[in-house]
């Protein structure tokens, strides 16, 4: 992944070119290629961090409400996620990655319906949410490196895995079953993670755990994506191809409370063993409506910085890689299922054919519009740390909705903006006459 990431020399001197010219705007919302950036000049937006929790609102979730107002007051409301990333240093536990619901589209998934308002956020119609990840000094340069000082210890988790998870929350984990005789709610702990006793193998924590006999059980570090439950609670998956759960019933003092990072020596746990399938989920929770697939699979995310003074070049190519290492990951971990355009102004999701080359037949597909598919994502996950996820070549993509956004706000005219653009595109074009 990290060799898909690397920039030529002369796309990162235009994108510290462009950035530098950007930092001089005076308008509250500019954009450095295709990254966001929210100027909180006066540190409201970042002074939201040491304040208190308003209701059911963390403090986290209230500085992304500020930041999504800005974003979108200049956009329009045409995103369905926003990832927001601060500039400062935040040293206390309101740095932790956090997601907050804007808005319920799913029924009968366990979803919070106490918080289902857009209007905080500056959404009318689209916006499901909006995921914290703290300050950019406080996460890894690769996106797909542990993270590791985000406020809350080691999760067992990469930067990359953390963004997928605060995603997740807008459909996981809510879940319960019953297998005839009552609801059971061991799937899951209180704060919407699955229990470290369920074989999960997701980025929504729980474990990855094989029996050994005996009574006996290994946790090991593994590959995380989200499961098949997982996928039928995002409406990518029919319950007809959820496969069951492994649920160690018991409990001990040496069960891993977070996902185990890569290279940790497996850890034995003892219980007996538990199926749960989605017959016993849906007995407990309804059938997810609307369900696969009718569902939507096409996300519009727009990756936004919040910075205190001029942006720094250094976070902004980080946050880039972020973003555009997050199209892949999230199109490997839901199996090819589900897809991301985190452009700030795209025109769709990329979907690769089945080959890796272009399907000139398709046509365009409805944004809402899913396609049947059989079986369950590839995430073995065998109990290895070795073998992570594996982000398919998109070859030449299809597009699925082709849209465009309205230009981003700035307090510059299109005719302001043409010198940026043409500086812009000298830069590249002497960096490759350069080369040659």
């Amino acid at each position: 992944m990290r060799g898909a990431l690397v920039e030529s020399e002369a796309v990162r001197t235009a994108l510290v070119f462009s950035l530098v010219l950007s930092a001089t705007a005076s308008a509250q919302v500019t954009s450095v290629g295709e990254l966001i950036i929210v100027s909180d000049a006066t540190g409201s937006i970042h002074q939201r961090l040491a304040g208190l929790s308003l209701g059911l609102v963390t403090p986290q979730g209230l500085a992304c409400q500020d930041a999504s107002r800005a974003a979108l007051g200049s956009l329009g409301d045409a995103y369905d996620f926003l990832v927001v990333f601060m500039s400062e240093p935040n040293p206390g536990a309101t740095n932790v990655p956090t997601f907050q619901q804007a808005r319920v589209t799913a029924q009968n998934i366990g979803a919070n319906p106490l918080l289902n308002d857009g209007t905080p956020f500056g959404s009318r119609a689209q916006l499901k949410g909006c995921l914290f990840m703290g300050s950019i000094q406080r996460l890894p340069p690769e996106p797909d490196a542990l993270a590791t000082n985000l406020g809350s210890g080691v999760t067992g988790l990469t930067a990359l895995e953390v963004l997928g998870h605060e995603l997740g929350h807008a459909w996981l984990v809510g879940a319960d079953y019953d297998l005839g005789a009552g609801k059971q709610e061991d799937l899951r702990s209180g704060d919407r993670h699955y229990s470290p006793r369920v074989d999960s193998r997701s980025v929504m924590f729980g474990g990855c755990i094989d029996a050994l006999g005996g009574g006996d059980f290994r946790v090991s570090a593994c590959a995380r994506g989200y499961n098949s439950l997982d996928l039928y609670f995002m409406g990518l998956l029919p319950a007809a191809d959820v496969q069951p759960l492994l649920v160690v019933v018991g409990q001990g003092s040496n069960d891993p409370p977070l996902p185990l990072p890569p290279g940790s020596a497996p850890v034995t746990i003892q219980g007996f063993e538990r199926r749960v399938g989605i017959d016993a989920v849906v007995r407990q929770m309804g059938t997810r409506s609307p369900p696969h697939p009718t569902s939507q699979r096409c996300f519009r995310v727009g990756f936004v910085y919040v910075t205190r003074g001029p942006a720094s070049p250094a976070a902004v190519l980080t946050i880039e890689a972020y973003r555009r290492a997050f199209e892949g990951w999230f199109r490997a971990a839901t199996g090819g299922r589900g897809f991301v355009d985190a452009r700030a102004i795209g025109s769709g999701c990329r979907e690769p054919s089945l080959d890796g080359g272009l399907e000139t037949d398709a046509g365009t597909i409805e944004l809402d519009a899913g396609q049947p598919d059989a079986g369950p994502p590839a995430l073995d996950g065998g109990g290895g740390d070795d073998a992570g996820l594996e982000v398919p070549d998109s070859g030449a993509p299809e597009r699925l909705e082709n849209q465009r956004l309205k230009p981003l706000g700035c307090s510059c005219n299109e005719a302001g903006a043409l010198p940026v653009l043409l500086a812009v595109a000298l830069i590249v074009l002497g960096a490759r006459r350069a080369s040659q």
